[in-house]
């Protein structure tokens, strides 16, 4: 599995917590029956424990690149038996929206999402409608609401979560920025791709509205590549049609 081996570890803390695993699962990331969230948290929740070894602060552990991957290619092996085919895809797909493997940087994803919170801000103009469809417009105002608006607010539900937390005394917040920076936008993007899907967008329509897209994230001062959006968002409706 390719994975970002400096980010590798926060993928760790997250799935541990019992805030993120609910989160995946109100926004439908996993299609697994609870069992296998309870599982996937078990299995992180050693490895995290793996990492900080007692240490009273994060920063005191060894961080070094080669600890990190061991680490992280000994959880997917502990993890991997637990999980059947589509529940594995569900882990793969996280893995990759958290360490930013994907055709597109964090911070390009970064500037999709503000282009979709600002939008919903202004009531999505004209333009937005013509190039998004009123069906993606839906779905996009769905998932800001479950998101908070763009967001995802770290709410622990467990002794653990709180304890997690405390151990980045030196970042507070960290958690919930790492969740809403790296996680938010691929949310996003996956619903827009699975709203092409259902409403049968054809490739033409993609490519308008990956257009449309990279233009008003140029209104930020971020560009963003529309051929790298478009095969996204072609390959991001390839799987929601799977869902």
């Amino acid at each position: 599995m390719l994975h970002d081996i400096d980010e590798a570890g926060d993928v760790i803390f997250l799935l541990s917590t019992d805030w993120f695993s609910t989160w995946i699962v109100s926004l439908g990331q996993w299609s697994g029956g609870q069992a296998s969230i309870e599982q996937t948290k078990n299995v992180a929740r050693r490895a995290a424990s793996g990492i900080l070894s007692e240490a009273d602060d994060y920063y005191f552990v060894d961080l070094s690149p080669t600890r990190k991957a061991a680490t992280f290619d000994r959880f997917v092996k502990e993890l991997r038996p637990s999980l059947n085919e589509r529940e594995s895809r569900d882990f793969r797909t996280l893995v990759s929206s958290l360490t930013g493997h994907s055709l597109l940087s964090r911070e390009q994803r970064w500037a999709l999402k503000a282009v979709l919170i600002r939008e919903m801000a202004c009531g999505f103009g004209a333009d937005a409608h013509a190039a998004l469809g009123e069906g993606v417009v839906l779905a996009v105002i769905k998932t800001l609401e479950l998101l908070g608006v763009g967001q995802i607010p770290f709410q622990p539900e467990s002794r653990w979560d709180v304890e997690l937390d405390r151990k980045f005394g030196g970042l507070a917040g960290r958690l919930e920025d790492y969740a809403s920076s790296a996680y938010a936008p691929n949310v996003l993007l996956q619903e827009v791709a699975r709203a092409t899907c259902r409403l049968q967008y054809g490739p033409f329509d993609v490519e308008l509205l990956a257009d449309w897209w990279a233009g008003k994230t140029q209104e930020l001062s971020m560009y963003v590549d529309p051929r790298s959006l478009t095969i996204l968002l072609s390959e991001c409706s390839e799987l929601g049609g799977d869902s």
